[in-house]
């Protein structure tokens, strides 16, 4: 079962018509509205973003700037759906998120009469509990935990094993875990909005979810999410997650380094990052220069563009790297065969593709969310996190008529359980 906290409210009753879901990031502060059609078309009913203040690298720096923020979107967002807002689903990067493997291990039958036992739906739900059960440490908290696949005696990779028979029965689950009191902080700001926050979910996931296929998810697909303040990851094979994790390095940091590197100010480096900068360095670009306009405090000046690009491929290319090495850790064995999806604003940094392609010696291509309406398509890869959230808060809304006990028990263990 899932264990809910004190601090996360419920709305009983009817669920919304429409979900909302929130994110906070360091650059803005997004709302999206929508609805999961039975033939899988999210259908977005709205959707508005302010400019964030008051936070830096993910994390909160000046609380009154992001509530007063908040509630500039969230007055917005109302006027564009003509109703009030009571509650979202909060996206979040979680402070750096981590996940980790623990498996549980139930054994079937006594030691002693080494004799064979069919599985029940009781057993099953014995070995979910425990492998559930994993210890973080007292400043981590759960966001979700995914299965992976059962093991009987010596049989690995089973998806369902109800009426086998084993005397052992193992559950490998994948928990994604970030910090504690980055997640309670957030969520307090939008209790004291005030609406309620009805759950947070992991933005690299959420990414994953709104443009990852069914088949991309078996092939073994590395999904990247580039946003201002963090870049998220998380890597799907044989239709699981992997290991997932987050960098507190955005594109605010590639502009904070131009704008050092460079001398100039903030508000010229993130233009020229936009307009100019490329992820890979050119040789042919050795002569090209870059016209800076004089600004207040900051005289007018002339640039090469390699030095430029340099500042930028040094960056993405520290970024990329230690996500290439987190995977080829904890999972050398998966070569990728997917390739790599790119999402957030970060996806349109010109040459980023290339330079992913190098580092991970795959394809790297955009990643764009599927069967999504009331958005321009060239745009959905910056709102992948938004989308991914709706689908997976209205996935876990589904009716199913009857569902067994055993099938319950696995619908619950996909996301929700702050503990």
């Amino acid at each position: 079962m899932i264990h809910q906290p004190a601090h996360i409210t419920h709305i009983k009753g009817k669920p919304m018509e429409n979900s909302v879901v929130l994110e906070i990031g360091t650059s803005e502060i997004r709302l999206m509205a929508g609805e999961l059609r039975d033939d899988g078309m999210l259908i977005v009913t709205g959707i508005e973003s302010v400019k964030s203040k008051g936070i830096r690298k993910g994390e909160i720096q000046n609380r009154d700037l992001v509530i007063t923020s908040l509630r500039e979107a969230i007055k917005k967002t109302e006027t564009i759906l003509h109703k009030n807002i009571h509650a979202v689903h909060l996206v979040t990067s979680a402070g750096g998120v981590q996940s980790k493997i623990n498996t549980g291990i139930f054994n079937l039958v006594d030691p002693d009469e080494n004799v064979s036992q069919e599985i029940t739906e009781e057993d099953i739900a014995e070995v979910i509990e425990i492998a559930r059960c994993t210890t973080l440490p007292e400043n981590r908290i759960k966001l979700h935990t995914l299965q992976q696949y059962f093991q009987v005696d010596d049989t690995y990779g089973i998806i369902n094993p109800l009426q086998m028979t084993g005397s052992d029965l193992r559950l490998d689950m994948l928990t994604i875990h970030g910090k504690r009191s980055t997640v309670h902080n957030f969520q307090k700001l939008v209790d004291d909005v005030p609406i309620t926050c009805l759950d947070a979910a992991f933005s690299g996931l959420c990414a994953a979810l709104s443009v990852l296929t069914n088949e991309q998810k078996k092939m073994s697909t590395l999904v990247i999410d580039l946003g201002a303040g963090t870049t998220d990851f998380v890597i799907y094979a044989n239709g699981l997650v992997q290991t997932a994790g987050s960098i507190p390095v955005g594109g605010d940091h590639l502009t904070n380094d131009i704008s050092v590197g460079l001398t100039i100010s903030l508000q010229q480096a993130e233009e020229i990052k936009k307009r100019d900068g490329t992820a890979l360095t050119n040789r042919l670009e050795r002569e090209r220069t870059i016209s800076i306009p004089a600004q207040r405090g900051f005289s007018a000046r002339m640039i090469r563009a390699a030095t430029l690009n340099t500042i930028i491929s040094a960056r993405m290319e520290e970024t990329l790297s230690f996500i290439k090495d987190h995977i080829d850790h904890y999972c050398p064995n998966i070569p990728l065969s997917g390739g790599v999806l790119l999402t957030g604003g970060g996806a349109y940094l010109t040459g980023i593709r290339d330079l992913g392609e190098k580092i991970f010696n795959v394809p790297c291509s955009r990643g764009k969310p599927y069967d999504v309406q009331g958005l321009p398509a060239t745009e959905t890869p910056r709102f992948a996190t938004l989308i991914g959230c709706l689908r997976y808060e209205e996935s876990l809304k589904k009716p199913e008529k009857k569902p067994s006990r055993f099938k319950k028990i696995i619908r619950s263990i996909w996301g929700g359980n702050h503990e």
